[in-house]
């Protein structure tokens, strides 16, 4: 019985593990990559981009509302980016909408070191019922997912609602600025109709967000083609 209960809890951790989230943010030409702290992230550059906004509804009563667009930068004097508004950090954004979620680098680091900038995006639309609504699962976890890789897997468990957020930031002079989802996600327990309800924040996790860097971010064959290189440059010198 002891060994049917352990494995019966593995199996559900590793679901678990494999579930795509609700939330995530995909940068649209990103790649992923571990940079400094920032880990098994989406990282993307270039002046002007999008992300893409991604919610997962998983049946037809789900509801996500009250999105918000959360971006993390280097503390910085002012408020760089137009119709934000500006926290010292996360935690004070969390305490503003009641809520708490666990944090991931850069989002919840200390005050001192960076500021938080949110923008309210509005509801997502159940797209349950829609058959050419698939998911996406943008996993930037290594190693289940290969460093450079440049595509989302399909998601065939859920149906999603991508909202495309466009950016520029020209002459800002930021350095870095990294990407967060965060939803009111609702949903009906038992039977649809039932009336009752489980409801809470929701913030997509750290292996499913985007990174901007003003410094390109090298992909995969570039880094191969680097590496032969230098493969190449050692063998000629111990040949000399």
């Amino acid at each position: 019985m002891k060994k049917l209960i352990a494995s019966l809890l593995l199996l559900g951790f590793a679901l678990n593990a494999y579930a795509t989230p609700t939330l995530q943010v995909h940068g649209v030409g990103s790649v992923t990559g571990s940079h400094s702290g920032d880990e098994d992230t989406w990282f993307m550059s270039g002046e002007t981009g999008s992300v893409e906004l991604i919610a997962t509804f998983t049946d037809t009563s789900m509801k996500i509302e009250n999105s918000y667009i959360v971006l993390t930068t280097s503390a910085v004097a002012d408020n760089p980016f137009a119709g934000f508004t500006k926290y010292d950090d996360s935690d004070a954004f969390e305490a503003s909408i009641g809520a708490s979620f666990n944090n991931h680098d850069p989002y919840g680091a200390h005050a001192a070191q960076i500021d938080t900038f949110v923008l309210s995006y509005g509801d997502f639309v159940n797209t349950y019922t829609d058959g050419d609504k698939l998911s996406k699962d943008c996993n930037a976890s290594y190693p289940d997912v290969p460093l450079g890789t440049t595509e989302c897997t399909l998601n065939t468990n859920g149906k999603a609602d991508i909202k495309l957020f466009n950016y520029d930031f020209t002459g800002l002079g930021l350095d870095w600025v990294h990407f967060d989802l965060v939803a009111y996600v609702s949903e009906e327990r038992g039977r649809v109709g039932s009336g009752r309800w489980a409801a809470s924040w929701d913030i997509n996790p750290g292996s499913h967000d985007t990174t901007w860097e003003r410094t390109s971010v090298p992909e995969a064959s570039s880094l191969l083609l680097l590496m032969v290189g230098l493969l190449g440059l050692v063998a000629l010198k111990r040949k000399a």
